[in-house]
Parts: structure tokens; C-alpha cells; sequence
């Protein structure tokens, strides 16, 4: 059996597959960013997976291929792959790759620039054999423009600095009250951080109507853009681009419109990559 997993810092989905290429199961547990999440929980959380597996199917897993937010670096990808190794000590071969990589093995084998807008935000560009990253992804402290953790953060600061209409500002009580003491708490003593701010990015496309919002969904949009896009302008010259993502998703008529203003040629949208990540893994015959 093969287990397939792709993790941005939000959510996990992880995929079951058989020696055939057959979807057995597929499982959905929280983000395992190990840039965030502490050593304990991302055993915890994969211990967790493989107990629901074993519930239900005999077979070993002999393969694991994981694509996460935060392993790009050796050290934090090292820190996945001990313990899945501890945790399926059966497993023969496990892989383990940045999110990026995932979002290139499920757009496209062609020449193109790729881009991540989900809970964060990442931009390379795959010249058809090699992933290229002109810049690094700094993060939610420093960067993410465009992606849920700034559109989340936006609307915080809106709110609390007396920016929404009043429409807006009786929506955003409702939905998630007015104690700022109790949001700071929050913020600084979760675990993911920056998937805290992007749990407030669902005010953005609930209220996607409104002026203000449209307004802030475009400017958010252009700052992904002129910071991560416009550093690939010759690639882009002759290359289509593919998002992935669920910000990118439901924003794509924006990003269409602000890219056919600078004529690029989007060419996908996909929410999740995962089914297209085992696709990819069964018709490249690494089963």
C-alpha cells in the first residue's frame, strides 16, 4: 500500500492507494507545519492517522510520499520523515517534499509558474524538469501577501481600527464577537498561528459583494502579484501560470482579471491538490 499525503499548515489530506492505483481511503487531519507545530503534535496527529488505517485495513505500508508546508528546509523535513518512519516503521521508502513541489506535480509536466494561495502563499517556476524558486517564502511574520493568513489579518485590522462600514463591522461582531483581548490570547498561545488568522478569511468571501471587501480581495490580490508573480516577468513572458489553493479558488475571477490586465495567461485553478498528486504518482509508475 501506498500513503499519500499533502499538508499545507491548515489541513492534511491523506490518500490510501493500492499497489494497482486504487483509491482505498482517504483521511483528513489538521495541518503538520514543522515550522509551527511542536514535535509532540505531529507525532500525535500521525499516530492518529495510522490508528484509523489499522481499524480498518490489514495491508502494510510499504511507500509514503508527504508534500508539507514549512519542509523545504532538510532539518524540518528530516523532523516528518523520522516520524513517519517511527510511526509506520514498515514503510520501505518515504519521501518527503515541500508544498511547492506538490503544487508543480499537480498542475502541469510543462514549463509554467506555479502558485500557492492558501492558507500561505508560494511562487516558483518549473522549467519543465527543475522547480525553480527565484524567492524564499518568508512566512506569515513577513510576508503571504495575497494568501488566508493576510486576508484574515486585514480583516482584524479593519475592524479594530475602526476601517469597516458599519454593515461590516455588525457582520464581523457576529460572526466573531468584539473581545480584542480574547482574539490576542488566542493569537499568541495557539499553535498555528497563521492558520488562526485565516480562519477569519471566510469573512472575505461571504461578503464578496461589498465594495470594502471587493476593494481589499483586489489590493491583496495586485500585492501577491508585484511581490511574488513580477519576479518571474521573463518566464511569464512565454509561460502560463497555475494556482493552487483554496484563496486562489474562490478568488479566481480576480486574479484572471488583475492578470489579463498585465497579459498573463492563467491557465488552473485547483483547489486541492491531493487527487492530482496521486494521479501523478500512479502514471509516472513510482508505485
Amino acid at each position: 500500500m501506498i500513503l499519500v499525503a499533502d499538508s499545507g499548515s491548515s489541513k492534511c489530506d491523506w490518500v490510501l492507494i493500492n499497489n494497482h492505483g486504487e483509491w482505498v481511503d482517504k483521511i483528513k487531519t489538521e495541518g503538520l507545519n514543522p515550522l509551527l507545530l511542536s514535535k509532540k503534535n505531529i507525532s500525535n496527529t500521525i499516530d492518529k492517522v495510522q490508528h484509523l488505517l489499522n481499524k480498518k485495513h490489514d495491508s502494510t505500508i510499504d511507500k509514503i510520499y508527504f508534500y508539507g508546508a514549512g519542509c523545504g528546509s532538510s532539518g524540518s523535513g528530516n523532523l516528518i520523515k523520522d516520524l513517519l518512519y517511527t510511526t509506520f516503521n514498515q514503510a520501505k521508502y518515504i519521501r518527503v517534499e515541500e508544498d511547492i513541489i506538490a503544487a508543480v506535480h499537480a498542475t502541469t509536466q510543462e514549463p509554467g509558474v506555479i502558485c500557492i494561495l492558501g492558507t500561505g502563499a508560494n511562487c516558483c517556476y518549473f522549467d519543465g524538469r527543475r522547480v525553480i524558486q527565484k524567492t524564499p517564502a518568508l512566512g506569515y511574520l513577513l510576508a503571504d501577501e495575497g494568501s488566508g493568513n493576510y486576508f484574515g489579518r486585514e480583516v482584524i485590522k479593519s475592524y479594530y481600527l475602526k476601517k469597516l462600514p458599519l454593515d461590516l463591522e455588525e457582520s464581523f461582531e457576529k460572526e466573531f464577537g468584539a473581545d480584542l483581548n480574547l482574539l490576542l490570547q488566542k493569537l499568541h498561545n495557539v499553535d498555528s498561528p497563521n492558520k488562526y488568522l485565516a480562519s477569519f478569511a471566510t469573512f472575505i468571501f461571504k461578503h464578496r459583494q461589498h465594495p470594502f471587501i471587493e476593494n481589499m480581495l483586489h489590493q491583496g490580490i495586485a500585492k501577491f502579484i508585484d511581490s511574488y508573480l513580477l519576479n518571474y516577468k521573463e518566464e511569464l513572458l512565454d509561460s502560463p501560470i497555475h494556482f493552487v489553493g483554496s484563496i486562489a479558488y474562490y478568488a479566481q475571477d480576480v486574479i484572471k482579471k488583475s492578470l489579463d490586465e498585465r497579459g498573463f495567461i492563467v491557465k488552473s485553478f485547483i483547489k486541492k491538490p491531493v487527487g492530482h498528486l496521486v494521479n501523478n504518482i500512479i502514471n509516472k509508475n513510482i508505485l
